[in-house]
């Protein structure tokens, strides 16, 4: 089969391409005009340049496909102008959208994020079902709430929608702020990042980059239109994950606990001097209430209906070290500029 995949040479897109062509498929590979390469030169790649909100740029790259994949985005904490994610995550899957319409792409898989759910309260794990719309206000996750409802229009006019939403990717591979935690590993490892948010009690999801492709494509076969799943790992503290960490490294991490009330106050000085210098703070307030509030998620529906089978934390922190250690990280520079998930 013949796919599209838009943010092709994102952190994702780069893993999901490459696990297609090794599955047998070729793909048509959309991505941002004058953005890196390197990762998709291959004679089953057909490479296509453009704007994800020009519908010519589009429906060219969608032309004789027989699927997609719609991970194209632009990923970021703080955006000195919010209206963009709104342009690029709503604005350009509706452009996506009405290019496969008219080329005959009939199945699509959008990526989501698994944020629009929210945190979890009471101890309960959230789901495909949790309603947190009344509570989104960050500009991101609230875009990628109204990406999710201008896909699910589109079956009214024919085509097969599959929304996916995973929780916190980490592992080897392209350096974006869709990647952090592969960075704050890696800070933790060589020195740079000596820090436990909060307590180190708070809970989130964390699931290996290969396991999120391959529930992708495992969505592409067995997943019903109209229908959404939670890509995600395991549930696990901050404390679990740097003692995981300190247990696979060998070494004493020696970190420091920052209290809540301080992540805060450091989330709202780094908004303040992000609008003074024009680049994107290391913290926001939004990032800040993140770190220190329960992300608790369940995955039984894509285990049960997909046969989602992600492998442990440990594990894939053990392949994240792995990769680390045989090729060295580069972090892009803080300043703002799109990005593919």
């Amino acid at each position: 089969m013949k796919y599209l995949v838009t943010g092709a040479n994102g952190y994702i897109g780069t893993h999901l391409v490459h696990a297609l062509l090794q599955h047998g498929h070729s793909v048509n590979a959309f991505i941002l005009q004058g953005t890196d390469t390197s990762k998709l030169l291959h004679p089953g790649i057909t490479l296509f340049e453009g704007d994800i909100l020009s519908y010519p740029d589009v429906a060219r790259s969608a032309a004789g496909c027989d699927a997609a994949f719609h991970l194209a985005s632009i990923v970021s904490p703080w955006e000195e102008n919010p209206k963009i994610f709104h342009r690029i995550n709503v604005l350009g899957t509706q452009t996506l959208l009405r290019a496969c319409r008219y080329q005959d792409v009939r199945r699509v898989l959008v990526s989501s994020s698994c944020g629009i759910f929210g945190p979890s309260r009471n101890g309960r794990m959230v789901d495909e079902q949790t309603d947190n719309l009344a509570n989104l206000h960050e500009p991101y996750e609230l875009s990628k709430y109204h990406q999710m409802e201008v896909a699910k229009n589109f079956l009214d006019e024919g085509l097969e929608i599959l929304i996916a939403y995973p929780t916190r990717v980490y592992g080897p591979g392209l350096k974006s702020y869709g990647n952090s935690l592969t960075a704050i590993i890696e800070g933790t490892l060589n020195g740079t990042w000596r820090i436990i948010p909060g307590t180190g009690k708070s809970y989130g999801n964390y699931v290996f980059v290969e396991d999120v492709v391959k529930g992708m494509i495992l969505m592409m076969d067995k997943g019903k239109s109209g229908e959404g799943y939670i890509l995600g790992g395991q549930n696990a503290t901050y404390n679990e994950l740097f003692d995981i960490l300190q247990h696979i490294s060998g070494r004493n991490l020696n970190l420091f606990r920052i209290p809540p009330f301080l992540m805060r106050l450091l989330g709202k000085g780094g908004e303040f001097l992000a609008r003074w210098t024009h680049r994107r703070p290391l913290l926001t307030v939004h990032g800040a209430e993140k770190f220190t509030t329960d992300w608790l998620v369940s995955t039984r529906k894509s285990r049960e209906d997909l046969g989602f089978r992600p492998i442990s934390l440990e594990e894939g922190m053990r392949r994240t070290v792995d990769g680390i250690q045989e090729v060295p990280q580069r972090w892009p520079e803080l300043q703002p500029k799109h990005a593919s998930t």
